[in-house]
């Protein structure tokens, strides 16, 4: 499971917590912004830009 980073607001998306993956949805819960808004967090904190 992946932790996903919103762009335009910040919304953190837990793959784990939210129980679906990334791809399952097509905005983002906070700001309605497009799913490809969404930038993957790594492990050391950073975001990288990812395929979703």
């Amino acid at each position: 499971m992946a932790v996903y980073r919103c762009r335009a607001c910040g919304y953190i998306f837990d793959e784990e917590k939210e129980g679906k993956s990334i791809r399952d949805i097509d905005v983002c819960p906070r700001c309605k912004q497009p799913d490809d808004m969404f930038v993957l967090v790594v492990e050391d904190g950073t975001d990288k830009e990812a395929d979703t």
